[in-house]
């Protein structure tokens, strides 16, 4: 499942959840699945995304999705950077944070 940002202004938030990964037995019988949950905010001011990603932390840190589905361990902050995204009306480049979480769940 891939995020995509809407919306002609920032701030965006993209979300994206991938399967990483599995565990299997001796025999290869698959026993869990190991996933990545990637949360992109992006922004013009780093005050912004601060503040954004400080909500984000307090509600997912820990956080039981349900259905199966453990819960979610924070895993990567990448900090504050100047993202590839360029925005038009300036042409500075817009500031970007990711958060990534890991999650798993039985197969």
């Amino acid at each position: 499942m891939d995020g995509i940002a809407t919306g002609k202004k920032p701030p965006w938030i993209v979300v994206s959840l991938s399967e990483n990964g599995r565990e299997h037995t001796e025999g290869l019988a698959t026993t869990n699945h190991l996933a990545t949950l990637d949360v992109r905010v992006v922004s013009t001011s780093e005050t912004s995304i601060g503040v954004i990603c400080d909500k984000l932390t307090s509600a997912l840190d820990g956080a039981s999705p349900g259905g199966g589905v453990g819960s979610l361990v924070p895993d990567i902050d990448s900090g504050v950077y100047a993202s590839e995204l360029i925005d038009p009306d300036t042409s500075v480049p817009f500031l970007m944070r990711v958060l990534t979480w890991r999650t798993g769940w039985p197969a």
